[in-house]
């Protein structure tokens, strides 16, 4: 495979980057102000329940994944690169990644494939 060929495959079309990301003060809810200006607001129980990390998609596999996550609360948000975040959880979990195409999708009624 060329460079050139090589360099189109690994760079895949982005969604920009949220102009403003908070965490509510009771930690309950992610915040994202688009470059659109939309503010679109995400529960810690909605975010967990849509991590697609390796092990939260076995355990759904598995059909162990826990249905509700209630008073779950966001206690870490890390950037990673310009293309996600890194979600932390209280229960301890932070392992997914959240690209921002999936993130402004879970703010729809039906959430995107969740790896089941």
């Amino acid at each position: 495979m060329s460079q050139a060929a090589a360099s189109s495959v690994l760079s895949a079309p982005s969604i920009a980057a949220p102009t403003h990301i908070a965490v509510s003060d009771k930690l309950d809810f992610l915040e994202l102000t688009t470059v659109q200006g939309d503010t679109i607001r995400l529960s810690a129980e909605r975010l967990r329940g849509a991590c697609k990390c390796a092990h939260c998609v076995r355990a759904r596999i598995d059909g162990v994944f826990s249905e509700r996550f209630e008073g779950i609360a966001v206690v870490q948000v890390s950037p990673i690169g310009d293309y996600a975040l890194n979600i932390g959880f209280s229960d301890g979990h932070a392992r997914g990644i959240y690209p921002w195409e999936y993130l402004l999708g879970l703010n729809n009624p039906e959430p995107p494939d969740q790896g089941r």
